[in-house]
C-alpha cells in the first residue's frame, strides 16, 4: 500500500511539473466544478448595525467561485426566500 501512495505522489508531482513547464495548459485538464448555494435571509451585524440581508450559504457577500478557463460549472441553488431572487454575477480575470 505504501508503494501505491508513493506512486500517486510521484504521478501528481510529474503532472504539476509538466504544467509548470508550460507543456500542458491547465485548461487541458478541465473539469466540472460543482457548487450548492443556499439563499436565505439572515440577520447580519456590520459596524454595530444589525439588519436582515440576503445571504448565500450564510455569507454576505456570497462565496467566491474559483474556476479556470475551460472548466464546466454546475450551480444548484436552493431558494429559501418566499419570493423570486436574482443572483448578480461579477467576473474578474486573473493571471494567477
Amino acid at each position: 500500500m505504501e508503494c501505491y501512495h508513493s506512486l500517486l505522489l510521484l504521478l501528481s508531482l510529474c503532472c504539476a511539473w509538466v504544467i509548470a513547464q508550460g507543456r500542458v495548459s491547465p485548461t487541458t485538464l478541465s473539469s466540472t466544478k460543482r457548487f450548492h448555494f443556499n439563499v436565505e435571509w439572515k440577520m447580519v451585524t456590520r459596524l454595530c448595525n444589525t439588519k436582515p440581508l440576503l445571504t448565500v450559504n450564510g455569507e454576505y457577500p456570497g462565496p467566491n467561485i474559483m474556476v479556470q478557463e475551460g472548466d464546466d460549472v454546475e450551480i444548484v441553488v436552493t431558494n429559501g426566500v418566499a419570493m423570486n431572487t436574482t443572483i448578480h454575477w461579477l467576473a474578474f480575470l486573473s493571471s494567477h
